[in-house]
């Protein structure tokens, strides 16, 4: 460890936000060579120095769900411009990229990883997939190639791009994919009662917004989480299961991990601030798969995040131009929602803020936790020797969410109206600022891709 009279590239002074401290200490924070060199209850000097004063440092968030190519017009420069502005400093992006060039080979790989040497804002890992039927031998050459995890689905969304994976299929992968200690994941929602009773609602002139939710029903999503975790059970693999909206999900989460299966569980932003009124009200802004849920269900996602029953908070940022979205049949609008650069403030918000979460969970949920999940040690922490990442967040500060200040290419945001409390107002990746006061200063190349150690 450095001595405190260490010349540091960046010295930082404020409240740190430290592992288990749900009342920051003031403390000096020295940076060398892009990561933390020191953490210090005395005064350090450096060539560059930050008072922050009564501002809090936050470790940088990071977003395990972001959909960069899920739409042309978006991309991994405008996806990581938005993230850096909402002090997300690391986000893991998904394979199913536009047009139909899933990530399932470890020659598209390596090709996502130049792009995001050359595209990328903040630094970025990197799900990938397999397809749904032929060899598997691409799993063991994905992972080695530094894939983040494994992403598939149990719902077609397109043959090519996003097919479903058959139960016999999940079973060899699943094997495969525990050999390398990968997170496997799956978007979890029974094919055959959602595809029945959205054929059964249009059939009967049922489109409104509020039929998006109500043609998939619960079931569709506990019985397809019971049936991966199952899968987990008997090949040992890590099962990671993604967007849950429903508490019954995290239940059976909890209860596999009882018994031994090695899992986690998310939830999204939008699970926890929106409900279906909201999805009736504004239409196809607000639609996403799986959907939005009912009062009850949002209050019982916040009973398990508060009591850890929840690992991690995700975006899931999927967005699409609005003529897309609001449309005359609810089934012809596209499914997903922008939410990167919102996620740390409005979790903050919602949570800490108000008392229902203490700031040490609040880190777990969006910072250590999702970096723990993917092997991403030195990520989503401030302590020596963990990458430079880091959020100066004024938590006395209010402001209200509006989609013509947001970073986005495309996409409107479902939380535009909502007033915030707590603001970021600088982020920094490796030592370096790369978003203060609403201009995002970093340039497409400054991102680097993330292996998991």
């Amino acid at each position: 460890m450095m001595t405190s009279d260490s010349t540091y590239d960046l010295v930082v002074y404020g409240r740190l936000a430290i592992a288990g401290a749900d009342q920051p200490p003031h403390r000096w924070m020295g940076i060398r060579a892009g990561k933390i060199a020191m953490i210090s209850k005395t005064p350090i000097f450096g060539r560059k120095e930050i008072n922050a004063g009564e501002k809090l440092i936050l470790p940088g968030f990071v977003d395990a769900h972001v959909h960069c190519r899920s739409c042309v017009d978006e991309g991994i420069t405008a996806t990581t411009t938005a993230a850096a502005a909402g002090g997300t400093t690391t986000l893991i992006d998904m394979p199913f990229d536009k047009p139909a060039r899933p990530v399932n080979t470890l020659e598209r790989l390596e090709t996502k990883i130049r792009d995001i040497s050359k595209e990328a804002v903040i630094d970025v890992g990197l799900y990938v997939t397999f397809p749904a039927s032929g060899p598997l031998d691409q799993i063991a050459l994905l992972a080695n190639g530094g894939a983040a995890g494994f992403k598939v689905s149990t719902i077609e969304v397109d043959p090519i791009r996003f097919p479903r994976i058959s139960d016999d299929r999940f079973v060899d992968a699943f094997r495969e994919i525990a050999r390398t200690g990968r997170p496997v994941a799956a978007h979890q929602e029974n094919q055959e009662i959602i595809f029945a009773e959205s054929a059964r609602f249009r059939s009967t002139g049922r489109i409104a917004p509020i039929d998006h939710a109500l043609s998939r029903p619960p079931v569709a999503e506990a019985e397809a989480a019971g049936r991966l975790l199952e899968f987990a059970y008997w090949t040992g693999a890590h099962l990671h299961m993604v967007h849950g909206t429903i508490p019954r999900t995290f239940d059976l989460i909890n209860w596999n991990r009882s018994q031994g299966v090695k899992t986690t569980g998310e939830t999204c932003l939008q699970y926890l601030l929106l409900s279906q009124e909201a999805l009736a009200e504004h239409g196809g802004r607000m639609k996403c798969n799986p959907p939005l849920r009912t009062q009850q269900d949002v209050d019982g996602l916040w009973e398990r995040l508060i009591d850890g029953r929840i690992d991690i908070v995700t975006s899931d940022h999927s967005p699409y131009p609005l003529f897309r979205k609001e449309t005359s049949d609810i089934f012809d609008a596209y499914a997903g929602i922008p939410g990167v650069e919102t996620l740390g403030a409005l979790l903050y918000s919602a949570g800490v803020a108000t008392g229902r979460l203490s700031l040490s969970r609040f880190l777990e949920l969006v910072c250590s936790g999702p970096a723990d999940v993917f092997g991403f040690s030195q990520k989503g922490r401030l302590q020596e020797g963990a990458d430079a990442d880091f959020v100066v967040f004024n938590p006395d500060a209010t402001w209200i969410v509006d989609d013509e200040a947001l970073h986005y290419a495309v996409g409107a945001s479902p939380y535009v109206g909502m007033t915030v409390s707590g603001r970021v107002e600088s982020t920094w990746v490796r030592g370096l600022s790369v978003y203060s006061e609403g201009v995002v200063s970093a340039t497409a190349g400054a991102g680097q891709f993330v292996r998991p150690t």
